[in-house]
């Protein structure tokens, strides 16, 4: 029985390690690792060596921790050939024995490798040593070769591996898609805010190359494509909007607030910059007043405040739809204009007004010929609002999604600012615009205790007024609200009914949190945060052009999101740039 058990290990042995030839010249020192080991933010315990200033890892055991990845990789030994091969998208097979800890000291002799190594059938070269008779190949190297992230973290003494990030080769702070001591704010919301906010890096389309991204940076907005990096003066300290046209000039939206003084100046601006980063022209505004008079008191004092800025070029014409505080001490929203030709200012009809307007968003609709504006107001009007740029979208009601407002509100902004709801976005497919938002599902009392749910309505932006016929599927949501945010009599409540609703999440524990959109080859791409346990967790979702699910909920896994800015689809990939923790990382799936 001694004999069998022996003879048993030995093959087990055989299977596992590597045996002779090996150089004794390649002896070196082998330092046990101190450093804590993270995978996909899980701390592991691996058996790991330092050598010569590089970190060493069974080999057995990347493969098995990466096993049911897209990084996974199965390994084999070839006792005839000397020869180790590595199959990827393959998961690894189990024999044994895999993360188990070594004994003995903390230093060890490592014994350079001779066994050759294949890829796929391809022979590579791979630097391996043998310590106690397994191999132990350099982390980087097998990150470079099956495509996974690899980070040193000095602050935390941890090594970081991601399966879900590309390899970044090391010394490469200044790529396209990665760059370290970034003094910027992180780009994920991870709670539930009233009202959207300016992200610290904007990111748009550029010309045929795909996905660019900007951010401040020691007062210069520093501006990068997948092709170049451009550094620009911050003309105005607050940054809204970055886009470029098909040419590759660039487009700046910024402001500045305005002085205390009450003089009424100009203080959003847009600014024209060549390809190559040369100031062209700036066109300013002073902010234009509510559709109810023109007042010095209603126009912007501070732009971009408690809301988002959004922009899109559509027949020569640039138009950005902001949020602003007033002089008046209100807050609102507001759509500015110019021709991209000459910088000229474009006159927008003045129906795109919200009062307390706490996010927008802005497409132009191929189906409609027009640009359509999507606002979410707390007061006037309290709902999701869609607008065109050449009237109104409907005769009477251009409310397509409500809030609930309880009677007696009597002007508590404490109580009228609560909306339940966070827009999303528009998009547009062969079926209709797509409106993504995340909502409580009843427009009652209950609204004040749901937890918020992802929704999306498809609708004909051609379409005269709101109908059920408008809205492509779905179903009614019906309830009661208060429209009079002054209402200190106890009014009744006015009965609505919202159309063509399609709920996409169910849940009574966790909120949707700063949902998203973007068309990819005309299917309709999600992606949102959750306040999920015990810490906050991203998905995303592939709807058909009609809204049917084809890939249902999934998550991200460490990747984060850009919270309020729109993804970008470029060839087959939906590109984010996310800030975490002062590093910048450029993501995308397909």
């Amino acid at each position: 029985m001694k004999k069998f058990f022996s003879s048993l290990l030995a093959m087990i042995m055989l299977f596992t390690f590597i045996p002779d030839p090996i150089s004794a010249a390649g002896s070196l020192t082998a330092t046990k690792t101190a450093s804590k080991i993270t995978v996909d933010g899980v701390v592991k315990s691996f058996d790991a060596y330092t050598i010569d200033g590089n970190n060493y890892f069974k080999l057995r055991d990347i493969a098995y921790i990466l096993s049911g990845t897209t990084k996974q990789f199965d390994v084999t030994w070839d006792g005839g050939k000397n020869a180790i091969s590595l199959l990827s998208g393959r998961p690894y097979t189990v024999i044994g024995g895999e993360m188990a800890m070594s004994t003995g000291g903390k230093t060890k002799s490592a014994i350079l490798s001779t066994s050759k190594v294949y890829l796929d059938n391809k022979e590579i070269t791979l630097a391996a040593y043998i310590i106690d008779g397994n191999n132990y190949f350099k982390l980087r190297d097998l990150g470079s070769t099956f495509d996974f992230y690899v980070e040193w973290d000095g602050k935390k003494n941890s090594i970081e591996i991601e399966s879900m990030f590309s390899y970044i080769p090391e010394n490469t702070g200044d790529s396209y898609s990665y760059r370290s001591d970034i003094n910027l704010e992180n780009t994920q919301k991870d709670y539930i805010s009233n009202t959207a906010s300016i992200s610290p890096v904007q990111q748009f389309s550029y010309k045929n190359e795909g996905f660019a991204y900007a951010y401040v940076k020691d007062k210069s907005l520093i501006i990068v494509t997948p092709s170049k990096q451009l550094s620009v003066e911050m003309k105005y300290p607050i940054l809204g909007d970055v886009i470029s046209d098909d040419d590759g000039n660039i487009y700046v939206v910024w402001g500045k607030q305005n002085d205390s003084n009450g003089l009424i100046n100009e203080n959003v601006f847009i600014s024209k910059y060549s390809p190559e980063g040369q100031h062209i022209k700036t066109t300013g505004f002073v902010g234009k007043s509510s559709p109810w008079g023109d007042s010095n008191a209603a126009k912007t004092k501070t732009p971009f405040s408690s809301g988002n800025s959004v922009s899109v070029i559509a027949d020569g014409i640039l138009v950005n739809y902001h949020s602003k505080l007033r002089y008046d001490g209100h807050q609102s929203d507001n759509a500015i204009a110019v021709r991209t030709s000459d910088m000229s200012v474009y006159q927008l009809p003045n129906d795109t007004f919200s009062g307390h307007s706490f996010n927008q968003s802005l497409i132009y609709s191929k189906l409609s010929s027009r640009i359509l504006f999507a606002s979410q107001g707390d007061a006037y009007p309290r709902g999701f609002r869609i607008n065109n740029s050449n009237g109104k979208y409907g005769d009477s009601n251009e409310i397509v999604f409500h809030f609930y407002l309880e009677a007696n509100a009597n002007y508590d902004m404490s109580i009228v600012n609560k909306t339940f709801a966070q827009l999303g976005g528009l998009a547009e497919t062969s079926k209709g615009v797509v409106l993504v938002g995340a909502s409580a599902k009843s427009i009652s009392e209950a609204a004040k205790m749901e937890k918020q749910n992802l929704f999306i309505q498809i609708f004909d932006p051609l379409a005269k007024e709101l109908s059920p016929s408008t809205f492509v599927g779905g179903s009614s949501r019906s309830g009661a609200t208060s429209f009079d945010i002054n209402d200190n009599k106890n009014s009744p409540l006015t009965e609505v009914t919202d159309y063509g609703v399609v709920w996409l999440t169910n849940y009574t524990d966790k909120n949707v949190i700063a949902p998203q959109v973007v068309v990819a080859d005309d299917r309709i791409v999600i992606l949102w945060t959750e306040d999920s346990k015990p810490a906050p967790e991203s998905f995303y979702m592939v709807l058909s052009a009609g809204g049917d699910v084809i890939t249902p909920a999934t998550s991200l896994g460490r990747i984060q999101l850009n919270s309020y800015e729109m993804p970008i689809y470029h060839n087959g990939l939906v590109y984010w740039a996310y800030t975490y923790n002062g590093k910048l990382r450029v993501v995308s799936i397909k």
